[in-house]
């Protein structure tokens, strides 16, 4: 038997030529704050609701500029979604910032943020994966 495929769905449409995140958490109420956040800091935020969600994601979207993503969800944890990036070509050099409240299970070589998160660290990394500069105070 084939399990139904989850949807993912795009919560913050993207200024044109803004960088894309795909936001990886199994805690809904950090997967709206993330996209809150970041779509007011003038990314595109995609996000899935564990690691099946973001793979699925993954293989029918071109690659998103920074993944955030979480280590411990149901199903398919995150380590395993690392496995996964690693193994394509396409989505090796995609850069992944670590967010989890089990920081000793983070594996090296990746940005790690402890939750509860702050916004402004995480912020900071992903701006600098991205190639992007703070936006200037509107008047």
């Amino acid at each position: 038997m084939i399990a139904a495929a989850s949807i993912v769905t795009t919560t913050i449409r993207k200024p044109r030529d803004s960088p894309t995140l795909l936001v990886v958490d199994d805690d809904p109420e950090i997967r709206m704050l993330l996209t809150e956040l970041f779509g007011r800091a003038g990314f595109g935020v995609e996000v899935a609701r564990d690691g099946a969600d973001a793979i699925l994601f993954l293989e029918h979207h071109s690659p998103p500029d920074a993944i955030v993503l979480d280590l411990l969800m149901p199903g398919i944890i995150g380590t395993s979604v690392l496995a996964y990036l690693a193994s394509r070509p396409t989505l090796a050099e995609v850069p992944v910032a670590i967010v989890s409240g089990s920081p000793d299970l983070a594996p090296d070589g990746y940005p790690l943020f402890k939750k509860p998160l702050q916004f402004a660290p995480l912020l900071e990394f992903v701006r600098g994966a991205c190639g992007t500069r703070p936006e200037a105070p509107r008047v």
